[in-house]
């Protein structure tokens, strides 16, 4: 059974409201139709799109959002074709579903995405902070149009595209000894009064290189948190493993923090971006590019903490 573009609009609305009624007076359809049309979508794709319950609306399926992601896409790219004298790709608008597994993203999505909202006003976002498996099973389910994550052993059917890779680095009080070294050695580090990220993937990280030292290490706080670690380490509790740095060395509770590279290191952890294969919208694209383009950057590279950065 064809579906028709019609159809295919209200079943968009519906399925983005949750609700028949709703869709339908956005419509300005009678909900019959916009039932309809839900019916000959199920039936057209041979699955269950929504579950219904009288009093609750409709929610999408998995297997709904991944239709609905495909509907979106096809709806974007035939509106632009009919807006006469606009490029295909000069304007973005729609919602842009974002996860993230980066423990200081905000230090840099928000640079990243500012200049794409600031030029394409009907452009809407929404993020989402995942663990790495939540936000890679995300965006396979249609959760998310495009994931920043640890690309460690990434899902099969993930496309990856690496950004920047991040060499393990020492945080420490901008008191410690530590802060006046241009450098620190692992086995040095490995004997303080350590710090963990308790996050999936870099607690994993740093409890292997620590173990590598040789040293018998002594973990006297754990925290899910970045911005927890770094206040931890700001009022002198001890030193910690990280991988990326933002902006600021001021920790939340206004204590200074110093980033000193590991000797010789350059083992560390890998951002990348995951969308799926085939085509992919506008806005997803765009995102792509904007992230290429400042991790290639100063700013983007002003982020990683490395020996080779120290010795310039």
């Amino acid at each position: 059974m064809d579906l028709s573009l019609r159809a295919m609009r209200y079943v968009r609305a519906a399925m983005r409201l949750g609700n028949i009624s709703a869709a339908a007076d956005e419509m300005n359809v009678a909900a019959s139709a916009v039932s309809a049309a839900l019916d000959q979508a199920e039936t057209a794709f041979g699955m269950a799109l929504v579950t219904r319950a009288r009093a609750k609306g409709i929610s999408p399926t998995s297997s709904g959002r991944v239709v609905l992601r495909r509907i979106e896409d096809l709806l974007e790219r035939y509106e632009s074709m009919l807006a006469d004298g606009v490029d295909l790709r000069s304007s973005l608008s729609g919602m842009l579903k974002i996860g993230y597994y980066a423990p200081i993203a905000p230090a840099f999505l928000p640079r990243i995405v500012a200049p794409l909202m600031t030029a394409n006003p009907g452009l809407t976002l929404s993020f989402e902070e995942c663990d790495n498996t939540q936000v890679q099973l995300g965006l396979l389910d249609g959760s998310f149009d495009v994931i920043v994550f640890v690309a460690d052993l990434p899902a099969a059917q993930i496309v990856v595209e690496p950004l920047i890779h991040a060499p393990s680095y020492c945080l420490c009080s901008d008191q410690h000894p530590f802060a006046a070294q241009r450098t620190v050695e692992l086995e040095k580090l490995a004997v303080e009064p350590l710090i963990i990220l308790d996050r999936p993937v870099a607690k994993t990280h740093y409890l292997e290189l620590l173990e590598s030292s040789g040293r018998r290490f002594n973990v006297v706080a754990t925290a899910n948190s970045t911005e927890m670690v770094r206040s931890l380490v700001g009022v002198g509790l001890g030193c910690a493993l990280l991988n990326m740095r933002p902006a600021t060395s001021v920790s939340y509770g206004g204590s200074g923090t110093a980033c000193i590279p590991i000797t010789g290191l350059t083992s560390g952890l890998t951002l990348s971006l995951g969308h799926v294969p085939g085509p992919r919208r506008r806005a997803v694209q765009a995102f792509s590019d904007a992230c290429q383009i400042y991790f290639a950057s100063s700013d983007g590279s002003a982020h990683v903490v490395s020996d080779a950065g120290a010795a310039q």
